[in-house]
Protein backbone atom coordinates (compact mmCIF):
# COMPACT_ATOMS: atom_id res chain seq x y z
CA UNK A 1 0.00 0.00 0.00
CA UNK A 2 2.68 2.33 1.15
CA UNK A 3 4.21 1.55 -2.14
CA UNK A 4 1.82 2.72 -4.10
CA UNK A 5 1.28 6.02 -2.41
CA UNK A 6 4.48 6.71 -3.19
CA UNK A 7 4.74 5.98 -6.96
CA UNK A 8 1.20 7.86 -7.30
CA UNK A 9 3.50 10.83 -5.21
CA UNK A 10 5.93 10.61 -7.42
CA UNK A 11 4.62 10.98 -10.41
CA UNK A 12 2.42 14.13 -9.47
CA UNK A 13 6.08 15.94 -8.25
CA UNK A 14 7.50 15.11 -11.16
CA UNK A 15 5.05 16.92 -13.40
CA UNK A 16 4.69 19.43 -10.86
CA UNK A 17 8.17 20.51 -10.03
CA UNK A 18 9.62 19.32 -13.25
CA UNK A 19 7.22 20.66 -15.92
CA UNK A 20 7.72 24.32 -13.68
CA UNK A 21 11.51 24.43 -13.65
CA UNK A 22 10.69 23.60 -17.39
CA UNK A 23 9.24 26.51 -17.92
CA UNK A 24 12.24 28.54 -16.00
CA UNK A 25 14.21 27.57 -19.17
CA UNK A 26 11.90 27.44 -22.15
CA UNK A 27 10.71 31.48 -21.01
CA UNK A 28 12.65 34.01 -22.25
CA UNK A 29 11.18 36.85 -20.61
CA UNK A 30 13.55 37.83 -17.65
CA UNK A 31 10.79 38.15 -15.52
CA UNK A 32 8.38 35.27 -15.97
CA UNK A 33 11.50 33.87 -15.63
CA UNK A 34 11.66 34.92 -11.80
CA UNK A 35 7.71 34.00 -11.29
CA UNK A 36 8.66 29.95 -12.18
CA UNK A 37 11.26 29.63 -9.84
CA UNK A 38 9.52 31.42 -7.05
CA UNK A 39 6.82 28.68 -7.71
CA UNK A 40 9.41 25.97 -7.49
CA UNK A 41 11.17 27.09 -4.82
CA UNK A 42 8.00 27.48 -2.35
CA UNK A 43 6.75 24.18 -3.57
CA UNK A 44 10.02 22.18 -2.46
CA UNK A 45 10.91 24.60 0.71
CA UNK A 46 7.31 23.77 2.01
CA UNK A 47 8.49 19.93 0.95
CA UNK A 48 11.36 19.83 2.94
CA UNK A 49 9.50 21.76 6.04
CA UNK A 50 6.87 18.72 6.07
CA UNK A 51 10.02 16.37 5.70
CA UNK A 52 11.97 17.98 8.14
CA UNK A 53 8.79 18.24 10.54
CA UNK A 54 8.11 14.07 9.97
CA UNK A 55 11.86 12.90 10.50
CA UNK A 56 11.51 14.02 14.31
CA UNK A 57 9.39 10.97 14.97
CA UNK A 58 10.86 8.64 12.20
CA UNK A 59 12.84 6.00 13.83
CA UNK A 60 15.90 4.85 13.64
CA UNK A 61 17.65 7.60 14.38
CA UNK A 62 19.84 6.66 11.24
CA UNK A 63 17.18 7.17 8.78
CA UNK A 64 16.01 10.71 9.96
CA UNK A 65 19.60 12.07 10.53
CA UNK A 66 20.14 10.59 6.38
CA UNK A 67 16.77 12.40 5.24
CA UNK A 68 16.95 15.55 6.90
CA UNK A 69 20.90 15.71 5.20
CA UNK A 70 19.65 14.48 2.18
CA UNK A 71 16.63 17.33 1.83
CA UNK A 72 18.22 19.65 3.01
CA UNK A 73 21.16 19.08 0.31
CA UNK A 74 18.72 19.00 -2.29
CA UNK A 75 16.99 21.89 -1.44
CA UNK A 76 20.44 24.01 -1.54
CA UNK A 77 20.96 22.38 -4.71
CA UNK A 78 17.66 23.34 -6.14
CA UNK A 79 18.21 26.95 -5.34
CA UNK A 80 21.84 26.92 -6.41
CA UNK A 81 20.57 25.53 -9.94
CA UNK A 82 17.31 27.86 -10.20
CA UNK A 83 19.18 30.84 -9.84
CA UNK A 84 21.95 30.05 -12.25
CA UNK A 85 18.70 29.31 -14.74
CA UNK A 86 17.18 32.94 -13.55
CA UNK A 87 20.48 34.67 -14.92
CA UNK A 88 20.82 32.66 -17.52
CA UNK A 89 21.35 34.61 -21.15
CA UNK A 90 18.54 34.17 -23.74
CA UNK A 91 18.14 31.67 -25.76
CA UNK A 92 18.95 28.62 -23.55
CA UNK A 93 21.82 26.57 -23.93
CA UNK A 94 22.76 23.13 -23.55
CA UNK A 95 24.56 24.64 -20.26
CA UNK A 96 20.62 25.83 -19.19
CA UNK A 97 19.56 22.72 -19.86
CA UNK A 98 21.95 20.60 -17.89
CA UNK A 99 20.82 22.81 -15.25
CA UNK A 100 17.14 22.37 -15.77
CA UNK A 101 17.93 18.85 -15.43
CA UNK A 102 19.28 18.74 -12.02
CA UNK A 103 16.72 20.72 -11.12
CA UNK A 104 14.26 18.82 -11.76
CA UNK A 105 15.54 15.73 -10.15
CA UNK A 106 16.24 17.61 -6.77
CA UNK A 107 13.04 19.39 -6.89
CA UNK A 108 10.90 16.63 -7.68
CA UNK A 109 13.00 14.24 -5.20
CA UNK A 110 12.02 16.68 -2.56
CA UNK A 111 8.48 17.06 -3.70
CA UNK A 112 7.85 13.76 -3.24
CA UNK A 113 9.67 12.88 0.05
CA UNK A 114 6.94 15.91 1.16
CA UNK A 115 3.85 14.69 -0.17
CA UNK A 116 4.56 11.04 0.86
CA UNK A 117 6.01 12.75 4.72
CA UNK A 118 2.14 14.81 4.26
CA UNK A 119 0.23 11.46 3.32
CA UNK A 120 2.10 9.17 6.42
CA UNK A 121 1.67 11.39 9.08
CA UNK A 122 -2.32 12.36 8.06
CA UNK A 123 -2.58 8.25 7.94
CA UNK A 124 -0.77 7.81 11.21
CA UNK A 125 -2.78 10.43 13.01
CA UNK A 126 -6.47 8.58 11.07
CA UNK A 127 -8.52 6.44 13.31
CA UNK A 128 -8.41 2.75 11.48
CA UNK A 129 -9.47 -0.01 12.95
CA UNK A 130 -8.69 -3.49 11.24
CA UNK A 131 -11.19 -6.00 10.40
CA UNK A 132 -11.17 -9.37 9.30
CA UNK A 133 -12.47 -10.74 6.43
CA UNK A 134 -13.41 -13.15 4.33
CA UNK A 135 -10.85 -14.24 1.57
CA UNK A 136 -11.28 -17.14 -0.57
CA UNK A 137 -13.60 -18.25 2.22
CA UNK A 138 -10.59 -21.84 3.29
CA UNK A 139 -11.86 -22.49 6.73
CA UNK A 140 -12.66 -25.85 8.51
CA UNK A 141 -16.03 -26.24 8.97
CA UNK A 142 -16.00 -29.09 11.32
CA UNK A 143 -12.88 -28.70 12.92
CA UNK A 144 -11.80 -31.85 15.63
CA UNK A 145 -9.21 -31.32 17.97
CA UNK A 146 -6.29 -33.42 18.52
CA UNK A 147 -3.53 -33.54 21.48
CA UNK A 148 0.01 -34.63 21.79
CA UNK A 149 1.69 -33.91 25.02
CA UNK A 150 5.26 -35.00 23.67
CA UNK A 151 8.35 -35.83 25.72
CA UNK A 152 9.07 -36.96 29.23
CA UNK A 153 8.31 -33.54 30.79
CA UNK A 154 4.51 -34.78 30.08
CA UNK A 155 5.25 -38.47 31.58
CA UNK A 156 6.72 -37.52 35.36
CA UNK A 157 4.35 -39.08 37.99
CA UNK A 158 2.56 -35.88 38.89
CA UNK A 159 1.21 -34.40 35.83
CA UNK A 160 2.24 -30.79 34.90
CA UNK A 161 -0.76 -28.49 35.37
CA UNK A 162 -1.11 -27.60 31.10
CA UNK A 163 -1.35 -31.10 30.85
CA UNK A 164 -4.71 -31.27 32.42
CA UNK A 165 -5.69 -27.92 31.91
CA UNK A 166 -5.43 -29.37 27.83
CA UNK A 167 -7.29 -32.57 28.86
CA UNK A 168 -10.24 -30.46 30.31
CA UNK A 169 -10.30 -27.89 27.62
CA UNK A 170 -10.84 -31.00 24.75
CA UNK A 171 -13.65 -32.56 27.21
CA UNK A 172 -15.85 -29.28 27.56
CA UNK A 173 -14.63 -27.80 23.97
CA UNK A 174 -18.05 -29.18 22.28
CA UNK A 175 -21.29 -27.30 22.63
CA UNK A 176 -19.48 -24.90 25.11
CA UNK A 177 -20.40 -21.29 24.87
CA UNK A 178 -17.27 -20.24 23.85
CA UNK A 179 -17.33 -22.88 20.91
CA UNK A 180 -20.91 -21.84 20.22
CA UNK A 181 -19.48 -18.11 19.91
CA UNK A 182 -17.36 -18.81 17.18
CA UNK A 183 -19.66 -21.38 14.81
CA UNK A 184 -22.57 -18.12 15.58
CA UNK A 185 -20.33 -16.07 13.99
CA UNK A 186 -20.40 -16.15 10.48
CA UNK A 187 -17.20 -17.66 9.57
CA UNK A 188 -18.53 -21.14 8.65
CA UNK A 189 -17.23 -23.17 11.38
CA UNK A 190 -20.60 -25.32 12.30
CA UNK A 191 -19.07 -27.63 14.96
CA UNK A 192 -15.97 -28.34 17.12
CA UNK A 193 -15.48 -31.82 18.31
CA UNK A 194 -12.44 -33.79 20.50
CA UNK A 195 -10.68 -36.42 18.90
CA UNK A 196 -8.86 -37.62 21.47
CA UNK A 197 -5.36 -36.48 24.09
CA UNK A 198 -2.68 -38.25 24.35
CA UNK A 199 1.10 -38.27 26.23
CA UNK A 200 3.81 -39.80 23.72
CA UNK A 201 6.86 -40.10 26.06
CA UNK A 202 9.61 -40.56 23.69
CA UNK A 203 12.63 -38.60 23.69
CA UNK A 204 12.34 -35.49 20.93
CA UNK A 205 15.15 -35.93 18.87
CA UNK A 206 16.65 -39.17 20.25
CA UNK A 207 19.59 -40.60 18.17
CA UNK A 208 19.78 -37.49 15.99
CA UNK A 209 22.78 -35.99 17.69
CA UNK A 210 21.88 -32.43 18.20
CA UNK A 211 19.55 -30.60 20.32
CA UNK A 212 16.49 -30.27 18.62
CA UNK A 213 14.76 -27.26 17.27
CA UNK A 214 11.07 -26.63 15.87
CA UNK A 215 11.12 -24.26 13.44
CA UNK A 216 8.30 -25.14 11.51
CA UNK A 217 4.76 -27.53 11.01
CA UNK A 218 5.34 -28.31 7.62
CA UNK A 219 8.61 -29.90 8.12
CA UNK A 220 11.11 -30.73 10.66
CA UNK A 221 10.63 -32.34 14.13
CA UNK A 222 7.18 -31.17 14.74
CA UNK A 223 6.28 -32.83 11.57
CA UNK A 224 8.08 -35.54 12.18
CA UNK A 225 6.43 -36.46 15.07
CA UNK A 226 2.74 -36.20 13.83
CA UNK A 227 3.77 -38.88 10.95
CA UNK A 228 5.08 -41.03 13.75
CA UNK A 229 1.82 -40.86 15.79
CA UNK A 230 -0.76 -41.06 12.73
CA UNK A 231 1.46 -42.86 10.26
CA UNK A 232 3.53 -45.07 12.11
CA UNK A 233 1.10 -45.97 15.03
CA UNK A 234 3.40 -45.41 18.10
CA UNK A 235 2.60 -45.94 21.12
CA UNK A 236 0.65 -43.86 23.36
CA UNK A 237 -0.80 -42.91 26.84
CA UNK A 238 -3.98 -41.64 27.05
CA UNK A 239 -4.13 -37.97 28.79
CA UNK A 240 -4.98 -38.27 32.43
CA UNK A 241 -9.14 -38.65 32.84
CA UNK A 242 -9.17 -39.12 29.37
CA UNK A 243 -10.74 -41.78 27.81
CA UNK A 244 -8.42 -44.52 26.43
CA UNK A 245 -9.72 -43.61 22.53
CA UNK A 246 -7.14 -45.25 19.93
CA UNK A 247 -5.35 -43.12 17.49
CA UNK A 248 -7.57 -43.08 14.74
CA UNK A 249 -6.57 -45.49 11.37
CA UNK A 250 -6.84 -41.84 9.35
CA UNK A 251 -6.90 -38.14 10.39
CA UNK A 252 -10.20 -36.88 9.28
CA UNK A 253 -10.29 -33.60 6.68
CA UNK A 254 -10.90 -31.09 9.52
CA UNK A 255 -8.02 -32.37 11.73
CA UNK A 256 -6.50 -29.51 14.09
CA UNK A 257 -3.87 -31.61 15.58
CA UNK A 258 -1.82 -29.71 18.29
CA UNK A 259 1.53 -30.95 19.81
CA UNK A 260 2.75 -29.70 22.92
CA UNK A 261 6.41 -29.79 22.85
CA UNK A 262 8.98 -30.80 25.35
CA UNK A 263 11.12 -28.29 27.39
CA UNK A 264 13.92 -30.20 25.52
CA UNK A 265 13.18 -28.53 22.25
CA UNK A 266 13.79 -25.13 21.05
CA UNK A 267 10.73 -23.28 20.22
CA UNK A 268 11.66 -21.25 17.03
CA UNK A 269 7.63 -21.13 15.23
CA UNK A 270 7.33 -17.20 16.87
CA UNK A 271 5.77 -16.57 20.04
CA UNK A 272 4.83 -19.33 22.63
CA UNK A 273 2.32 -20.67 20.25
CA UNK A 274 1.86 -20.94 16.47
CA UNK A 275 -0.14 -22.45 14.25
CA UNK A 276 0.15 -23.90 10.20
CA UNK A 277 -0.34 -26.66 8.23
CA UNK A 278 1.57 -29.80 6.89
CA UNK A 279 1.69 -31.84 3.49
CA UNK A 280 -0.33 -35.14 4.09
CA UNK A 281 -0.86 -37.90 1.43
CA UNK A 282 -3.35 -37.71 -0.41
CA UNK A 283 -4.51 -34.07 0.35
CA UNK A 284 -4.04 -31.32 -1.07
CA UNK A 285 -3.88 -29.44 2.26
CA UNK A 286 -3.65 -30.31 5.96
CA UNK A 287 -3.69 -30.81 8.74
CA UNK A 288 -4.18 -28.21 10.65
CA UNK A 289 -0.98 -28.17 13.01
CA UNK A 290 -0.98 -26.12 16.27
CA UNK A 291 2.60 -25.92 17.99
CA UNK A 292 3.23 -24.86 21.79
CA UNK A 293 5.94 -23.74 23.62
CA UNK A 294 7.87 -26.86 25.38
CA UNK A 295 7.73 -23.60 28.43
CA UNK A 296 4.02 -24.58 29.22
CA UNK A 297 5.38 -28.02 30.18
CA UNK A 298 6.35 -26.49 33.35
CA UNK A 299 3.86 -23.51 33.51
CA UNK A 300 2.72 -23.25 37.43
CA UNK A 301 5.29 -24.95 39.06
CA UNK A 302 8.17 -23.70 40.72
CA UNK A 303 10.23 -25.10 38.33
CA UNK A 304 9.49 -22.39 35.81
CA UNK A 305 11.03 -19.44 37.37
CA UNK A 306 14.46 -21.06 36.18
CA UNK A 307 13.48 -21.77 32.66
CA UNK A 308 13.49 -19.26 29.86
CA UNK A 309 11.21 -21.10 27.92
CA UNK A 310 8.71 -21.37 30.55
CA UNK A 311 9.60 -17.40 31.41
CA UNK A 312 9.15 -16.51 27.90
CA UNK A 313 5.23 -17.34 28.44
CA UNK A 314 3.21 -14.07 28.64
CA UNK A 315 1.23 -13.83 31.55
CA UNK A 316 -1.98 -13.53 30.87
CA UNK A 317 -1.51 -16.65 28.18
CA UNK A 318 -1.83 -19.52 29.83
CA UNK A 319 -2.05 -23.43 28.51
CA UNK A 320 -6.11 -23.01 27.46
CA UNK A 321 -5.62 -19.35 26.62
CA UNK A 322 -2.68 -19.92 23.95
CA UNK A 323 -4.63 -23.30 22.50
CA UNK A 324 -8.07 -21.52 21.96
CA UNK A 325 -5.75 -18.98 20.28
CA UNK A 326 -4.67 -21.22 17.86
CA UNK A 327 -7.64 -23.34 17.27
CA UNK A 328 -9.81 -20.20 16.36
CA UNK A 329 -6.86 -19.03 13.93
CA UNK A 330 -6.78 -22.97 12.57
CA UNK A 331 -10.45 -23.35 11.96
CA UNK A 332 -10.98 -19.70 10.22
CA UNK A 333 -7.89 -19.57 8.43
CA UNK A 334 -6.06 -23.14 7.75
CA UNK A 335 -4.31 -22.48 5.10
CA UNK A 336 -3.87 -18.78 5.16
CA UNK A 337 -6.39 -17.82 2.75
CA UNK A 338 -9.55 -17.59 5.18
CA UNK A 339 -10.02 -14.78 7.56
CA UNK A 340 -8.18 -12.36 8.24
CA UNK A 341 -7.48 -8.14 8.54
CA UNK A 342 -5.22 -6.78 6.53
CA UNK A 343 -3.47 -3.90 7.25
CA UNK A 344 -4.72 -1.06 7.78
CA UNK A 345 -2.94 2.50 6.19
CA UNK A 346 -3.02 3.84 9.99
CA UNK A 347 -0.92 0.79 10.75
CA UNK A 348 1.02 0.83 7.47
CA UNK A 349 2.11 4.63 8.09
CA UNK A 350 3.06 4.07 11.96
CA UNK A 351 5.08 1.16 11.10
CA UNK A 352 6.84 3.17 8.27
CA UNK A 353 7.55 5.81 10.75
CA UNK A 354 8.39 2.99 13.70
CA UNK A 355 11.21 1.20 11.29
CA UNK A 356 12.11 3.65 8.48
CA UNK A 357 11.18 3.88 5.35
CA UNK A 358 13.20 1.28 4.08
CA UNK A 359 10.52 -1.17 5.31
CA UNK A 360 8.48 0.07 1.70
CA UNK A 361 10.85 -1.70 -0.42
CA UNK A 362 11.50 -4.80 1.80
CA UNK A 363 9.12 -7.77 2.49
CA UNK A 364 5.83 -6.79 3.69
CA UNK A 365 5.95 -6.68 7.24
CA UNK A 366 4.18 -9.05 9.56
CA UNK A 367 0.51 -8.01 10.62
CA UNK A 368 -0.84 -10.16 13.43
CA UNK A 369 -4.64 -9.67 11.53
CA UNK A 370 -5.73 -13.54 12.06
CA UNK A 371 -9.54 -13.12 14.43
CA UNK A 372 -7.67 -13.67 17.85
CA UNK A 373 -4.23 -11.96 17.53
CA UNK A 374 -6.59 -8.72 16.49
CA UNK A 375 -7.86 -9.19 20.59
CA UNK A 376 -4.24 -10.01 22.11
CA UNK A 377 -3.85 -8.07 25.36
CA UNK A 378 -0.78 -4.68 23.84
CA UNK A 379 -2.18 -4.58 20.08
CA UNK A 380 -3.21 -1.05 19.66
CA UNK A 381 -6.25 -1.59 18.22
CA UNK A 382 -7.72 -4.89 20.45
CA UNK A 383 -11.20 -3.27 21.90
CA UNK A 384 -12.95 -5.86 24.80
CA UNK A 385 -12.04 -8.80 26.79
CA UNK A 386 -8.93 -10.19 27.77
CA UNK A 387 -10.13 -13.83 28.02
CA UNK A 388 -13.14 -16.02 28.64
CA UNK A 389 -13.74 -18.95 30.17
CA UNK A 390 -15.33 -22.87 29.09
CA UNK A 391 -16.86 -24.94 31.31
CA UNK A 392 -17.48 -25.08 34.87
CA UNK A 393 -13.97 -25.25 35.57
CA UNK A 394 -13.59 -21.90 34.53
CA UNK A 395 -10.60 -22.21 31.05
CA UNK A 396 -9.09 -19.64 30.21
CA UNK A 397 -10.12 -19.05 26.16
CA UNK A 398 -8.73 -16.49 24.21
CA UNK A 399 -11.35 -13.55 22.79
CA UNK A 400 -11.25 -13.19 19.01
CA UNK A 401 -12.74 -10.71 16.47
CA UNK A 402 -16.05 -11.27 15.63
CA UNK A 403 -17.50 -9.49 12.72
CA UNK A 404 -20.01 -7.04 13.24
CA UNK A 405 -19.41 -7.51 17.16
CA UNK A 406 -15.39 -6.30 17.51
CA UNK A 407 -13.49 -8.55 20.41
CA UNK A 408 -15.61 -11.16 22.17
CA UNK A 409 -15.33 -14.59 23.92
Amino acid sequence: MTGRILGIVALVAVVAAGGTVWLVVRDERGRNRVSSARIVRLLTGASALVVLGTVVVVRPWTWAVGLAAGVLAALGGVHLLLRVLERRPSPAGWGAIAAAMGAVLAASAVVTLGGFAAVIDGAALAQGRPTPVRHEGQVLVRPILFQIFWGPAWAVHTAPPALGLGAAFEGGLPGSAWADAVERSGFGVQRFSAGGCWVDDSVPGAGAGAHPVASATGSGIVAGEIRRVFSDRAALSPCPGDAAVGVPASLPPDSVVALWLDPSVAYELGGVSAHGTMPWPGRPFGPAVVGLSGGFALWGTPACATSPACRAVPRYASPTYALSHELVESATNPYGQGWFADPPLPWSARYVLDHGPGTMFGASPVFQGEVADLCEPGQPDARGPVAGVLGPAFLEVAPFYRPGAGCTT
